[in-house]
């Protein structure tokens, strides 16, 4: 039987990407490592995690201590990983040594607990998914301008210069044969249960809110015109385990880092505001979400770019944005899913509950 560690994996992605794994494949098991676990993200999902529940651990611990790390792989001898452990954009900005630590800090434990492991037994080296954003690029980009995956990146943010950095290390460690790195830059990720801490938080409660029950109104702190780059959280989890699953051997050697480009309107642009407003109010007439701008908040969301994914699509066959899904059916799918599993939901805003 396989087994997958999950870091952060009781997180907003982690625990989507654990359910995905051990429902695809009934000889995955999974090691779920947090700082912080917060068992609902997983229980929420009702009959479906008592299906799976079997092989589901969960191990408590802290990436920045690293003989934490060395213990997880020992005791847990993983064939994969999926290093989503994090402090997101605002808290890390909130605190910036907190966040290099568990951002920086922590990803070369993993990498490096990593190493140690596939020398110690032998094996060949271990596949280290690692998600990285678009906020990796920072004052480089131009708002709204279209993002190449070879563009200079250079972060404003403790978050963003984090991720750079872990995307060189991993370079570095998969060069030196010490372990096969591969990571996707995705846009803002939207869907149920997100937690707080991110700047483009707006994008999912402009859904989640309107369709809990009972209904409520949500006042988004930008412009209605603001385009933002944005995917749903089943598509983020493809572009996961489809990298993860390409053989090694039909990867670049020096390049391993994928833009994810986002959902797309019939004009080929990133959503607006309104956009979403407009496709959630086309399945509920009544749904209250208004507008009232944030200086600061409207600053940074705008400063994002939109990510081009076409070395993804060239290298390891990820589809192109218009052949993935768009606004109304992902805001479908996102209902359905506030609906069905609303232990999972956080009562959020911007930086904590």
């Amino acid at each position: 039987m396989a087994t997958v560690l999950i870091t952060g994996g009781t997180g907003f992605i982690g625990s989507n990407l654990a359910m995905r794994l051990l429902e695809r494949d009934k000889d995955t098991k999974v090691v779920l490592f947090d700082r912080n676990p917060d068992l609902s993200r997983l229980t929420g999902f009702d009959a479906r995690y008592d299906a799976v529940k079997d092989r589901v651990t969960f191990v408590q611990g802290d990436l920045t201590i690293l003989p934490h790390v060395l213990t997880l792989f020992d005791t847990h001898t993983p064939d994969s990983v999926f290093h989503l452990g994090a402090l997101l954009s605002a808290g890390a900005e909130t605190n910036p040594t907190m966040g290099f630590q568990t951002d920086t800090v922590g990803s070369w434990h993993v990498f490096e607990a990593a190493r140690l492991y596939c020398q110690h037994t032998g094996t060949d080296p271990i596949r280290v998914l690692f998600p990285s954003t678009i906020a990796s690029f920072g004052s480089f980009v131009a708002p709204g301008a279209l993002v190449n995956n070879e563009d200079i990146q250079m972060p404003t943010t403790m978050y963003g210069v984090s991720k750079v950095s872990v995307e060189r290390l991993g370079e570095y460690y998969t060069r030196k044969g010490w372990i096969d790195f591969r990571a996707v830059r995705f846009p803002s990720v939207i869907g149920a249960s997100r937690g707080p801490g991110g700047t483009t938080v707006y994008s999912t409660l402009m859904i989640q809110e309107p369709f809990r029950t009972p209904s409520r109104s949500y006042i988004a702190y930008v412009a209605p015109d603001t385009r933002l780059d944005i995917i749903y959280i089943s598509e983020a989890i493809d572009a996961l385990v489809g990298l993860h699953d390409v053989p090694s051997n039909s990867l670049k050697l020096e390049r391993r880092v994928y833009n994810i480009a986002g959902i797309r309107t019939d004009d080929g642009k990133a959503p607006t505001a309104l956009d979403i407003k407009n496709a959630v109010t086309a399945i509920k007439s009544d749904a209250v979400i208004d507008f009232q701008v944030d200086p600061v908040l409207q600053k940074t969301v705008t400063s994002f770019g939109v990510l081009k994914d076409d070395a993804a699509q060239a290298d390891w066959g990820w589809k192109a944005a218009n052949q993935r899904m768009r606004l109304g059916p992902a805001v479908v799918a996102f209902s359905k899913e506030v609906k069905e599993f609303p232990k999972r939901i956080k009562s959020l805003d911007l930086f904590g509950a």
